[in-house]
């Protein structure tokens, strides 16, 4: 029997790579920080899945064949990494360096006892996951153990797409291990950093351009999904299928994917053109389920770190401009995305206090890397400004 290391038992390890791997007959070994997670998951060696299709059936599933070990464990998950056929993580970018030492005394074991070809598979939300990782596990291994990282470990990067909206009561079940994902089915992965031979899982998809799934990803998927929680914030939506709803809301996103994708297509003209407007059109779709009851508070968190300049919006906003593509819809979302205030995401309450210290302007240059003197840095102040008054007055009139 084929059997998986999964790191990271939670919404993506659990809700997406633990649905694949289970689909596809593997045996998964889930390794796990938290320690009564860990116990739930060995008392019943199973675990409830809702999957919510785009046309609003849903499809209920026991993901079973599992084991888990609390990261302590680690002879444990050294031999389980030693005969597995790949392993998975989806810890987090910033639990990568705990997990590396782990991941480097398998390998170790592997060299010794079953030395064939392994690949991990970086389920994170970083760019040069890949690398970094890589980079992380080599500064434990010894001379011996770099030389088969760097002849039969492959670090592979992937793209997570699946939505998993945060568990809580608003679905009907109390089971701490009771999981809800859309049923989307899809994860592209980098064929070009595989090593050996790739085993056969559900789902996987083999990418040559990689590159291109990532910019996907981030300026079609994750950017228009940041347009619809800051726009839908600020007009009162809680979810986001209302917010695309809304016709305004609805017309920015177009405009916003409009911008994005015909970067993409100039930058890449390998891409099929129908297949990224196909693209286009079911990440539409898949935004619109009620089902999956996702909240612009989940999908709006963190805009400091999104209004970065490598990141969904202001690097769109630079793919445009590399691309002879004036970003008009996304300059408004980044004024949409400054005006983010919700008080129980400490990160905006933080991005708020910056705007009132240090001034519009300063923000923009030091968050942004922005030259606020610029077209391009002026439209987005004049953006700021215009949603701030006009949403000032809206919140003036519900008081």
């Amino acid at each position: 029997m084929n059997q998986s290391v999964q790191f990271g038992a939670g919404n993506i390890g659990r809700g997406f790579i633990g649905h694949l791997l289970w689909e596809s007959g593997y045996r998964i070994v889930f390794v796990e920080a938290y320690p009564d997670l860990v116990k739930l998951l060995n008392a019943r060696s199973k675990y409830p899945l809702r999957l919510l299709e785009k046309n609003g059936q849903e499809k209920n599933v026991t993901i079973d064949n599992l084991v888990a070990y609390q990261t302590e464990e680690k002879n444990n998950i050294s031999q389980a990494i030693a005969v597995s056929s790949v392993i998975f993580t989806a810890v987090g970018v910033k639990n990568l360096p705990a997990i590396a030492p782990l991941i480097a005394d398998g390998i170790q074991l592997r060299l010794k006892e079953n030395p064939i070809p392994i690949n991990i598979l970086l389920c994170e939300n970083l760019k040069d996951a890949p690398q970094f990782f890589k980079n992380e596990v080599k500064t434990h291994l010894n001379t011996e153990g770099k030389q088969f990282l760097q002849e039969k470990v492959g670090f592979v990067g992937t793209v997570v797409a699946r939505m998993v909206p945060v568990m809580d009561k608003r679905f009907g079940v109390d089971d701490p291990l009771f999981i809800v994902a859309e049923a989307y089915h899809k994860l592209p992965y980098d064929v070009t950093a595989v090593k050996g031979v790739f085993p056969e899982i559900s789902g996987l998809k083999p990418v040559q351009n990689f590159p291109s799934e990532v910019d996907k990803k981030l300026f079609i998927h994750n950017l228009g999904h940041a347009t619809l929680a800051y726009f839908g914030y600020l007009k009162g939506y809680e979810y986001i299928h209302q917010a695309i709803a809304d016709e305004e809301i609805k017309n920015l996103l177009d405009e916003v994917l409009n911008e994005t994708s015909t970067s993409i297509l100039r930058k890449y003209p390998d891409l099929d053109r129908v297949e990224v407007n196909e693209f286009v059109e079911d990440l539409k779709e898949r935004f619109f389920n009620p089902l999956l009851m996702d909240t612009v508070y989940r999908v709006g968190r963190d805009p400091i770190r999104k209004l970065g300049e490598d990141d969904r919006i202001i690097g769109g906003i630079a793919l445009c401009q590399s691309q002879k593509v004036f970003p008009a819809a996304i300059i408004k979302v980044t004024g949409l995305a400054l005006n983010y205030d919700y008080n129980k995401d400490a990160d905006a309450v933080k991005l708020q206090k910056m705007i009132k210290d240090k001034g519009i302007k300063e923000v923009i240059h030091k968050l942004c890397n922005l030259d606020p003197e610029t077209d391009i840095g002026e439209k987005i102040i004049q953006s700021y400004y215009q949603f701030r008054e006009r949403f000032r007055i809206l919140k003036e009139n519900k008081l």
